[in-house]
């Protein structure tokens, strides 16, 4: 178990290029965990990608502030060693383990950026709610800063697997890495995938990189545009009309998703209403964050 401090010291005050963008199949997936019941299936969903991808995997726990060296704080530091130890213990082959002092979401970003993660997996507890609103989350806060893409987990997928796959799209007939992450997930879990895509209501004013503008020939661009990435991946179609979060979390319960796959929006401010931040904030089973390539790789100020 490393610690991050001298790292991070001698990376504050650099800019930070950020990892890569998509990489798949993932090489390395770092999940943070609180142990919490959100953290354990957030776990278990990343040890599935894991066995079935070759991925390696890595376990942080962030213990508060401040680092537990007085004698009264080494039994904490002591007790989280042994529930990390307990839940590496039932993972073959077993994860690195890193069990450091700090905030957990910036933690997580500097071991995210140390590694060069391919993904990191989080429980989705406290991302509901006015207490979210006003104090924020590690979720929330590493949804807002660009990178690999983020698991977001609240139930544990069936059989450890994501069997049924939703992805929403912005327009039908552009590979976007969320919908090449998605089939790519699909083919290696076997999995069915359901395509969305939410045309904008009557009287919607955009132009015509934001929105489909000929809604009648939505389904078969759509059809032909995931044929062309990987027609061997069993697709359900779905196009319809409405507000693009509420129409995605709709969607994903009627058709049963264990896991919906979109794109993250950069947004450090935690401006409300954007709709990455709505679906994440709806309960759903799973929800898998990708990063448009722009920003993946995007350098800024700590």
């Amino acid at each position: 178990m490393g610690s991050l401090r001298a790292w991070r010291t001698r990376r504050r005050g650099t800019r930070v290029a950020h990892a890569p963008g998509m990489q798949w199949p993932p090489r390395r997936i770092l999940v943070g965990t609180d142990f919490s019941e959100t953290a354990d299936a957030a776990l278990a969903g990343a040890v599935g990608i894991a066995r079935r991808t070759g991925a390696s995997l890595d376990l942080l726990h962030a213990l508060p502030q401040p680092a537990p060296r007085l004698p009264e704080l080494a039994p904490l530091r002591e007790r989280a060693r042994v529930r990390l130890e307990e839940r590496a213990a039932r993972i073959d082959p077993e994860p690195n383990l890193h069990l450091v002092p700090g905030g957990a979401a910036a933690e997580l970003l500097a071991l995210r950026e140390l590694l060069r993660a391919d993904l990191v997996a989080l429980g989705a507890g406290h991302m509901r709610g006015l207490h979210h609103f006003m104090f924020g989350s590690t979720a929330d806060r590493v949804l807002r800063r660009p990178g690999c893409p983020l698991l977001l987990v609240n139930e544990r997928p069936p059989a450890g697997e994501f069997k049924k796959i939703l992805v929403a799209l912005e327009q039908p007939d552009l590979a976007l890495p969320w919908l090449e992450l998605a089939l790519r997930l699909a083919h290696d879990e076997r999995s069915e995938v359901i395509a969305l895509h939410v045309l904008p209501p009557t009287g919607y004013v955009s132009d015509s990189h934001h929105v489909e503008l000929e809604p009648e020939r939505a389904p078969a661009k759509l059809a032909a545009l995931v044929a062309g990435i990987d027609p061997t991946v069993p697709v359900q179609i779905d196009v319809r009309s409405g507000d693009a979060a509420h129409e995605i979390v709709a969607a994903a319960r009627e058709h049963g998703a264990h896991l919906v796959v979109l794109g993250a929006e950069r947004n450090r401010e935690g401006w409300p209403g954007r709709v990455a931040d709505r679906v994440a904030r709806a309960g759903l089973p799973a929800l898998l964050f990708v990063w448009p390539e722009r920003e993946s790789a995007e350098e800024f100020d700590e």
